[in-house]
């Protein structure tokens, strides 16, 4: 997904790829050749990934794009005067597109991240879905007209490796807060609430065969998390379960 963001960047006076430093892929060579500077960060979680990147960048302004985010030629122009006002940041609508399709319900058409703002007045926090904190300064915000493309869920493999990925951050981060132990009322919670809020209040169904894959989706990744919350808070750790389990095992082979 990143030639094409990259091709959408022309109007950047720089930019900076923060990149992993254990992916084997064409990244590095693929940013390179768009006259990117390539950031390798050690991956911990995506805030400290971003906060690498403003940390090198030079720009008065930065702009945070994902690669499977595109930035057309008229937010690119809406940029380009905005940046005349008096703001400290501003937020950027999205426009979701989710297994080829535009999202116009289901909670995706509200979204209006802070993608934009001056340097040196916000920070990311989070492990995943990581949010943006403007310095106590930033307290202008203004909102763009013209969204930001993004192109997500392109299938059901990639959002199951997503979710797996996502699904480890987002437990490991709700465990260091303390989180409640998890039941099994939990998952009944967790997943009726998202559901009815994605279909119902939401009203997901709009959006035709891709709405109700996606409202169903994402209660059953909120249901990964905390089957893997619960993984963590298992005591005794269920590998030492397992050793256990397998020394029974084999002490009733013995005892034939």
């Amino acid at each position: 997904m990143l030639p094409g963001c990259l091709r959408c960047l022309g109007f950047a006076d720089e930019v900076i790829v923060a990149l992993d430093d254990r992916t084997t892929d064409r990244s590095a060579e693929i940013a390179e050749s768009a006259m990117a500077v390539v950031l390798p960060v050690h991956f911990t979680n995506f805030s400290d990934l971003k906060n690498a990147g403003l940390k090198k960048a030079r720009g008065q302004w930065v702009l945070i794009v994902d690669a499977d985010e595109r930035v057309t030629r008229t937010l690119a122009d809406e940029i380009g005067h905005a940046l005349e006002r008096t703001a400290s940041a501003f937020r950027i609508p999205r426009k979701n597109y989710f297994f080829g399709q535009e999202m116009r319900a289901g909670a995706w058409e509200r979204e209006r991240p802070v993608r934009l703002f001056r340097r040196g007045e916000a920070e990311f926090v989070g492990d995943v879905h990581e949010q943006l904190h403007l310095a106590n300064g930033a307290n202008h915000v203004d909102t763009l007209s013209n969204p930001l493309i993004h192109f997500s869920h392109r299938s059901i493999a990639q959002s199951l490796r997503k979710t797996i990925m996502y699904g480890e951050l987002q437990a490991a981060e709700l465990l260091r807060a303390g989180a409640p132990k998890v039941t099994w009322r939990t998952y009944f919670r967790v997943i009726g609430r998202e559901f009815v809020r994605r279909m119902v209040l939401h009203r997901g169904y709009r959006d035709g065969t891709v709405g109700v894959i996606e409202a169903i989706y994402q209660p059953f990744s909120l249901f990964t998390v905390y089957v893997r919350l619960w993984e963590l808070q298992h005591s005794p750790p269920l590998d030492v379960v397992y050793e256990r389990l397998d020394q029974e095992a084999a002490g009733r082979a013995n005892e034939r």
